[in-house]
């Protein structure tokens, strides 16, 4: 059955950094016809009423639906605390993904002023920040202020969540790392680094599969003292092992039968997923008309999504993807989320 678990948004490809993994926010190089360049995104943004009218439709579709809030950088929307105070108001869950650095916090400090109350936000906090090797990278720097910002709104914010990427080159500092934000109080996603499999993987530039994380029985260690100490990750007990089973790149999400989770570009077209763009998808569907007016999604959209994921993915690792086919498997005959071990743990 297809029913919207999780969707992404990119609200925005502006951005205040560009880091050389994210090609979310440069031009692209090649299929010209099926890549449009990044004057195409900031002159055809989504607009407010747009963003709300989507939300609108989605509360209908599934009320439990998460909204994730990405970029580019959302903070650098200035219409953002209408968007929040819209979900706030309509009780539609939702996180926003920033990069949290020291250009955007005075951006934060006017959402602050905006809205009655913040439900989630998420930054990018790498392990290595236990790695002295590493103490006067820009990545260091990075990694050190979004810790310490984090500490700082806890009292702001209801779900405060470090997003932790994991590469092979880390993995022995991913314990400590969750540790302190559990000893802090602080919530984390833990994700494996994912590599563009060809051209069409348009959201990461990273191609060195040499820094992907394989299965080894000292992986599994860390993860089940994660687990056992009950550490403070969304759904560890349910969603790491299955993380663990696809490693290092090989999962298939079978959305083309199941659409649960959904990505929004910024333009409103709608894309295969956030790995890959698509072409068939974003010429079928935009925002307002993959739902109509009373939620219902339309039809053909498994159709669609088949056509572009046969041509296009070569799997990925990708979390957040997982996340919500566990979520549509936890329902209910009736229809109803058991809220067991959904972003509460």
């Amino acid at each position: 059955m297809n029913k919207i678990q999780i969707v992404n948004w990119l609200l925005t490809r502006k951005c205040n950094l560009h880091c050389e993994y994210c090609r979310i926010v440069k031009n692209y190089k090649g299929q010209p016809d099926i890549y449009p360049q990044m004057k195409h995104y900031i002159e055809n943004e989504m607009s407010t009423e747009t963003i709300i009218e989507g939300l609108r439709r989605l509360k209908l579709h599934n009320p439990e639906c998460f909204m994730i809030l990405y970029g580019g950088e959302p903070l650098l929307r200035p219409d953002l605390y209408e968007i929040i105070n819209y979900c706030n108001e309509n009780k539609i869950h939702y996180t926003i993904i920033s990069n949290n650095t020291e250009k955007v916090q005075p951006l934060m400090k006017e959402l602050f002023k905006k809205v009655e109350y913040v439900e989630g936000f998420t930054a990018s906090i790498d392990p290595i920040i236990f790695d002295q090797n590493k103490y006067t990278t820009d990545m260091f720097k990075k990694s050190l202020a979004g810790l310490t910002k984090l500490k700082e709104y806890k009292d702001k914010i209801k779900d405060v969540v470090a997003e932790i990427t994991v590469t092979n080159e880390n993995l022995d500092y991913l314990y400590p790392l969750v540790k302190v934000l559990t000893d802090n109080g602080i919530n984390s996603d833990i994700t494996f680094v994912d590599i563009s499999k060809s051209s069409y993987y348009d959201f990461s530039n990273v191609e060195d599969d040499s820094i992907l994380v394989k299965k080894s029985s000292e992986l599994r260690m860390i993860l089940n003292d994660i687990i056992d100490r009950k550490l403070n990750v969304h759904m560890r007990e349910t969603l790491l092992p299955k993380i663990y089973d696809v490693l290092p790149s090989e999962m298939d999400c079978g959305i083309e039968n199941d659409f649960h989770n959904m990505t929004i570009d910024a333009d409103g077209s709608l894309r295969l997923c956030l790995r890959i763009k698509g072409e068939s998808t974003p010429s079928n569907y935009n925002l307002l008309n993959i739902l109509d007016e009373n939620g219902k999604i339309d039809e053909n959209i498994n159709q669609i999504i088949s056509y572009d994921k046969k041509k296009y993915c070569m799997k990925c690792m990708w979390s957040c993807m997982i996340m919500s086919k566990m979520i549509s498997d936890q329902e209910d005959n009736s229809g109803n989320l058991v809220h067991s071990d959904v972003r509460n743990k």
